[in-house]
């Protein structure tokens, strides 16, 4: 005898549902600005915020220069005085502080700028462009 309409296979379906519905939304809550579940999964290793510790040998972990990688390209950077990214549609926006320059500003320029080629090891990256090298360590905090 049936006692109702109720399908244990539907309840179960339907609890898994709501269950990585509810894991999704956390994932979201607690992750980084602009990164998706997606990106979380598929991303390529290089891929976060990166802090500038050598330029050409020379050290620059001072000044605070820092890159965000997205998809394996740089989307934003900052030098020690401006925050600048790209959007997805290709829009830069920049601060206009006035600052004063650095004297490695003009290198950095190369690799923020540019289209470096990146090599990941470890918490370590390597950026190179046009002869010069840049060496960069992971950096843990979420805006640059």
């Amino acid at each position: 005898m049936r006692r109702g309409q109720h399908h244990k296979g539907l309840a179960i379906l339907t609890a898994c549902g709501l269950a990585l519905a509810t894991v999704a939304v956390v994932i979201d809550l607690v992750s980084p600005s602009g990164e998706t579940l997606w990106h979380m999964i598929a991303a390529p290793e290089e891929d976060g915020l990166w802090r500038f510790e050598r330029i050409d040998g020379r050290d620059v972990s001072r000044v605070g220069y820092s890159v965000r990688v997205h998809w394996g390209e740089v989307s934003e950077w900052y030098d020690g005085c401006n925050h600048c990214g790209t959007s997805d549609e290709g829009m830069r926006s920049c601060t206009l502080q006035a600052c004063a320059e650095q004297p490695y500003d003009r290198l950095y320029f190369r690799f923020s700028r540019g289209d470096p080629a990146i090599r990941v090891d470890g918490d370590w990256m390597v950026m190179t462009v046009a002869g010069h090298s840049a060496e960069l360590t992971r950096f843990t905090e979420q805006v640059i």
